[in-house]
């Protein structure tokens, strides 16, 4: 009877143990295949982030040495990665996209879209979008409006920094 029990609940205590290990190991393949394209792309451009930052499903790092920006987001299996020259862009500007909904006699504004828009010094080129929140998308929002502000300030630094050597040379 103590055999029976113990292996009773052996089982039960896999049972309700197992399915929580796997879903954190299937949530986090994601995540690891996105930091391998990340760690790939820093070992062949010889990068080195002086400034990075993930969060749900996205990565962004600056190399103010290389004057490269790197941003990168994974859509089911898939990274989206932009690995952008800083020295052909000409200003960086944050883009948000905002309704008003109504709760309870008040006025409430809610955050759909933001984005930081990045425009070229070559005007034929198209304007990169990087993506910091989606409404629609699975995550909720964390601190992306402070979160999009430092990045929109510390490109726009370095962008400066590029501007003006180019202007001296």
């Amino acid at each position: 009877m103590n055999i029976s029990m113990w292996l009773v609940s052996g089982l039960l205590v896999l049972c309700t143990v197992l399915p929580f290990v796997i879903l954190n190991k299937s949530g986090k393949g994601d995540l690891k295949i996105m930091s391998n394209e990340i760690k790939k792309l820093m070992n062949e451009s010889k990068l080195k982030f002086n400034l990075k930052e993930s969060w749900g499903n996205s990565f962004i790092g600056l190399d103010a040495d290389n004057k490269t920006l790197v941003f990168a987001k994974v859509f089911d299996g898939v990274v989206a990665l932009e690995n952008i020259d800083l020295n052909d862009v000409l200003n960086v500007k944050l883009v948000k996209k905002t309704h008003v909904a109504k709760t309870k006699n008040k006025k409430e504004t809610v955050l759909e879209r933001m984005d930081l828009e990045i425009k070229f010094l070559d005007e034929s080129r198209e304007h990169k979008i990087l993506n910091f929140y989606d409404i629609e998308s699975i995550y909720i929002e964390d601190y992306e409006l402070r979160r999009a502000e430092k990045w929109n300030a510390a490109i726009n630094g370095a962008v400066a920094t590029s501007l003006n050597r180019a202007k001296v040379a």
